[in-house]
């Protein structure tokens, strides 16, 4: 029979070391977490490792202990504890009591002294112990029947290895650290005896005592003499390092028996700290009663649940199909459910292993026939969980062509709003927050990855599962409204981003057409291009290396040439693009170098990605729109990403050029100019940046005119350039140091240039202080339709940190309110061309650019209707303008 084992846990000790080990982490409202997620995952391994029968947690106790009675000067020298981690203590607190761990706490002692004691409670009744800690002075307490282990670097001292690591047995390191001391803890020791000689001596000797009856007759040294002349010190030391076993802890064991945490408790905390990871793996919630949901089989089926329906005006719904690409997915059923939890499966496309349909499902025809009334005809609120995919299914004709005509809720959205920088929206994450645990779709589909696997499973279970998704939809929509409604952002959801949602459906479908032959030329001619630069590397390096190696281009560029050396990063010496600019100033090989690494990258991102994407029954690339994928609020896009094609390189607007209309229609490019300062302006308030935008001046060179005193029409290129520099770092919060990187110039001239800036546009300088003053009171900024943007870091201690958040505090309103003007534009042009039947699709969305296809027939209107709506979006103190131009390809429309 196994000897139970007791697991005492030094609390204090893993508090600092959690919040030193881990980086800086915060809620969306500011609170720092670093610390407590630090502290919770030790326990969590603990526990998941080791299964402890029996534990117990020491935290020191407030105040002084017994130890300053004896030396006033004990740890005098440690410095407060940090404001952020002060205020994390609280939680750490609550996090051991929701897991329910007897806590070991007693005025006048340490933690190391409970654990001391409750360990040699323990050994007398028999336990052996396991002390959970990093500390050194534990290791006193190691025997045959306690051991100490820290979970951070996976190490267990027992009597073995205290010997191996201090050549002496735990009963002799008390003796050991009373003459090495500890610096830490402000222990004197015996000046200037350090580990070997201490180790030597108490190896020989024993103790203090027995070292002191015997200290005349030692051959005189430095070492001691001092030990000679600080006999006070070293047995200070050792009472100050031993621990007291004799404070008063529980004698009964049943007070140590781990139990079940309280999950609700612990629940609450962890969604409370937004540890959505700790969350999901160590406070499972409950799983969902699936009494209510019902399995809709034939006529009599939809029948009944139409009279159910009848009345609802909040509708959730979820489509299954045989594949993520909605351009090829065909439906295999649909879920619904309303308010009261209530929710039906409606299958269409079951088959079993031979790919033959399962009996007692609906056909596509009835399940469309049913849908099309419900979801076009009425205006009922439908609620779902990334909707733009279920609208892409059901709006494909394969799958009946029905077009949701309701306002819309998307649960992904509104997590999005109310929390813009969490790392998951997926919706088994959400759920598992409001207590809903949810059955994966690895679990519904036994682990079968083929793209059509939900296909395959029984109805009983994809009623379960899907009827669960619509389920956690509606408990979230009903969880997450009143919370938009107090945040002020609902109407941001209703009127921006939920109208947006079919818009960027449509756009996802209609896609693009690029020229593959363009494509392969340009494939072709960028790979020679690629080969002659090689070569042209390999003669200025005089070798021949692997370029995309960072290793061995450092070992060229540092050791072999001997160019200044940058940066260095864990690997060696950082070959970033900012290190290579700097060293293409003093030889050639780093501007080959950049040269390569810039055509290389638009070969394999734009050139081979958009040929191996393209459409090869429509010839067109159907790029995927993201909502949430910035906390800004821009849009961002994927498969191919077309946020970021280049349009300033030659290279660039050839890439474009592959992006071609078709036969009889022009691409329209329609680029609000200079939102980002046009929206400064109007935040600023700024005399002159108001007058140069309304005066219809080049705004960048009136600022040139000014910073460098000169008339604007003696502004030259150059000058042009450096104040088109300076005004849109002045968005982004650029530096002194930042502007002098970019600009090439020494930092002086750099804040020189600044310094003009503002005292010419004094009411950009106002606004900017006055909206970090703001963020630094309420821990977010917005954007003018209420966009919010959490900045727990704005009040940090650590200057890098606060200060980037100061610069995000500034930036975001104008970032994010140029994104929603662009969001509004797009909902306007849309519902326009629709109100006049035009024939004109808009495909794209590239940061401040709109990008449609139109018949010739219809550009001359199409062109003054787009215009008009994107600069009528929003209404701001100086106007919106915004360029068009046509063409056959893209890069003719610029």
């Amino acid at each position: 029979m196994s000897v139970p084992e007791l697991y005492l846990i030094d609390g204090s000790a893993y508090i600092y070391r959690a919040y030193h080990a881990v980086k800086p982490l915060s809620t969306a409202g500011g609170l720092p977490t670093h610390a407590v997620y630090g502290f919770a995952s030790i326990l969590r391994r603990l526990l998941k490792e080791r299964e402890p029968q029996y534990l117990a947690m020491a935290f020191d106790t407030r105040g002084p202990v017994f130890r300053h009675r004896l030396y006033e000067r004990y740890k005098a020298n440690r410095p407060p504890m940090p404001e952020d981690l002060a205020q994390q203590i609280p939680y750490i607190r609550q996090l051991v009591l929701a897991h329910r761990i007897l806590l070991l706490e007693q005025d006048d002692q340490e933690a190391d002294d409970l654990i001391a004691s409750a360990a040699a409670m323990a050994v007398r009744q028999g336990y052996k112990v396991v002390v959970v800690s990093g500390d050194k002075d534990l290791l006193q307490l190691v025997s045959s029947e306690v051991s100490l282990w820290d979970p951070m670097n996976d190490r267990v001292m027992n009597e073995a290895a205290v010997v191996e690591k201090y050549g002496l047995p735990p009963t002799r390191l008390l003796d050991y650290f009373a003459l090495t001391g500890d610096s830490s803890d402000n222990i004197p020791g015996v000046p200037g005896v350090g580990p070997k000689t201490a180790q030597k001596l108490i190896a020989e000797y024993g103790d203090l005592e027995n070292l002191y009856r015997h200290i005349d007759t030692l051959k005189a040294s430095k070492s001691i003499q001092q030990i000679r002349e600080h006999r006070a010190e070293a047995f200070l030391s050792r009472d100050l390092v031993r621990l007291n076993m004799a404070a008063v802890v529980p004698e009964e064991m049943d007070r140590y028996r781990a139990v079940q945490p309280d999950l609700e408790q612990l629940r609450g905390l962890l969604t409370e700290l937004e540890f959505h990871s700790l969350l999901k793996d160590t406070a499972q919630a409950a799983k969902v009663d699936t009494a209510r949901f019902d399995l809709v089989r034939d006529a009599e089926g939809l029948a009944q649940l139409e009279a159910r329906l009848a009345t609802t005006r909040l509708l959730a719904i979820d489509t299954e199909t045989d594949s993520l690409d909605p351009l090829r997915a065909r439906l295999v059923g649909v879920s619904l459910a309303v308010e009261e939890g209530d929710a039906w499966y409606l299958p269409c496309g079951h088959c079993d292993t031979e790919g033959k349909p399962v009996a007692g499902q609906l056909s596509l025809d009835q399940l469309t026939a049913f849908l099309r009334p419900l979801l076009e005809g009425r205006e009922i609120v439908t609620i779902g969980h990334n909707l733009k995919f279920d609208l892409a299914i059901l709006a494909s004709p394969r799958n009946g062509a029905i077009r949701l005509s309701g306002p819309l809720y998307d649960t992904m959205i509104g997590a999005w709003l109310l929390d813009p920088d969490r790392h998951s929206y997926k919706l088994d994450d959400l759920c598992q927050e409001i207590d809903i645990r949810m059955t994966t779709f690895a679990e519904v589909t036994a682990g079968d990855k083929a793209a059509d696997a939900f296909c395959r499973v029984g109805l009983e279970a994809a009623k379960n599962y899907s009827c669960e998704d619509v389920y956690g939809a509606i408990r979230l929509y009903l969880h997450q409204r009143p919370l938009l409604v107090q945040a002020n952002l609902l109407s941001l959801l209703q009127e921006v981003e939920s109208p947006l949602v079919p818009v960027l459906a449509a756009m996802e479908r209609e896609g693009i057409r690029v020229d593959g032959d363009r494509l392969a030329a340009l494939a072709d001619e960028f790979g020679q291009r690629l080969e002659d630069d090689e070569q042209r590397i390999y003669d200025a390096a005089g070798m021949r290396f692997n370029i995309n190696s960072p290793k061995q281009l450092g070992e060229v560029l540092f050791d072999r040439l001997q160019l200044p050396k940058g940066r260095k990063t864990k690997t060696g010496w950082s070959t970033d693009v900012k290190v290579l600019e700097n060293l293409s100033l003093t030889h050639e090989l780093p501007a080959l170098i950049l040269q390569y690494r810039n055509l290389a990258k638009l070969k394999s991102t734009y050139v081979d990605k958009l040929a191996s994407l393209q459409n090869p029954a429509t010839g067109r690339v159907h790029t995927s729109f993201n909502q949430c994928g910035t906390a800004t609020g821009r849009l961002s896009s994927s498969n191919p990403n077309l946020q970021n094609i280049p349009i300033r390189t030659e290279e660039g607007r050839r890439i474009r050029s592959a992006f071609i209309a078709t036969e009889g229609c022009f691409l329209l490019a329609a680029d609000y100019s200079q939102i980002d300062l046009r929206v400064l302006a109007h935040y600023s308030e700024d005399r002159e940046l108001l007058a140069a935008f309304r005066g219809g001046q080049d705004i960048h060179r009136r600022t040139a005119a000014e910073i460098f005193f000169v008339a604007p029409e003696l502004v030259t290129s150059e000058m042009r350039r450096v104040a088109k520099t300076i005004n849109f770092g002045i968005v982004y919060g650029m530096s002194s140091f930042g502007l002098a990187s970019q600009l090439r110039v020494s930092r002086k001239d750099a804040q020189t240039f600044i310094d003009r800036y503002f005292a010419h546009f004094s009411g950009i300088r106002e606004f900017m202080g006055a909206v970090v003053v703001q963020a630094r009171q309420d821990g977010f900024v917005t954007t003018l339709l209420g966009r919010r943007r959490y900045l727990p870091d704005i009040k940090s201690s650590n200057r890098v940190q606060r200060e980037f958040a100061e610069r995000t505090a500034i930036n975001t309103p104008i970032q994010g309110t140029a994104a929603d003007i662009i969001k509004l534009a797009m909902i306007q042009v849309d519902s326009e061309l629709e109100r006049r039947q035009c024939r004109t699709r808009l495909l794209l969305q590239i940061h401040d650019e709109l990008v449609l296809e139109v018949p010739e027939e219809e550009l001359e209107e199409v062109s003054t209707l787009v215009q008009d709506c994107m600069e009528s979006a929003m209404a701001l103190r100086v106007p919106l303008v915004v360029h068009l131009g046509h063409g056959s390809s893209l890069e003719k429309g610029e």
